[in-house]
């Protein structure tokens, strides 16, 4: 009786583990996304609708590095992050990525920057592709490059859905 009850505990914590893994048990690294409605902000937009790749906000000189100039930080989460150089004085950048992705055709990029009062708006579109798979990392992500100096002390990286990303923790 004694070796029945064993196996029925064994068997009952390999069947919780199991359904666990299958069901997509997350700890509590899992970020959440909000959706708003798209926020309202004084965007920099030139006249014909295209958003300069490099320029200023007010006294914040910036400038848009694509997945290619910045480098694939091949990140896992959804989300963004604020990396900075080593040296002394160097730029700050705002890594927007859309995460870890199987399938070829996917890309981010920033559509539009702007002000909300003293807060830095940074718009994104995301585009999922419907390539085929392959066996490769790809992390699609775009950074925004932003002086040393003039770093906003608050900032938001939002999609052109209006769903706001949360900032990765890593």
């Amino acid at each position: 009786m004694n070796k029945l009850i064993k196996k029925i505990a064994v068997l009952g914590i390999a069947l919780t583990l199991i359904t666990g893994a299958f069901t997509g048990c997350k700890g509590n690294n899992a970020a959440t996304q909000t959706t708003v409605a798209l926020p309202s902000y004084t965007s920099i937009k030139e006249a014909s609708g295209e958003l300069p790749v490099q320029g200023k906000i007010g006294d914040m000189k910036y400038r848009i590095l694509s997945t290619e100039e910045y480098g694939n930080p091949v990140t896992k989460e959804r989300g963004y992050f604020v990396d900075q150089l080593e040296q002394l004085d160097s730029p700050y950048f705002i890594v927007a990525t859309s995460g870890v992705k199987t399938n070829d055709g996917n890309a981010i990029k920033i559509v539009d920057l702007g002000m909300q009062g003293s807060k830095l708006v940074i718009v994104i579109d995301e585009q999922i592709g419907s390539g085929e798979k392959y066996t490769g990392m790809n992390s699609p992500c775009v950074a925004l490059e932003i002086d040393h100096d003039h770093m906003p002390a608050e900032f938001m990286v939002v999609t052109t859905t209006g769903e706001v990303l949360e900032p990765i923790h890593g």
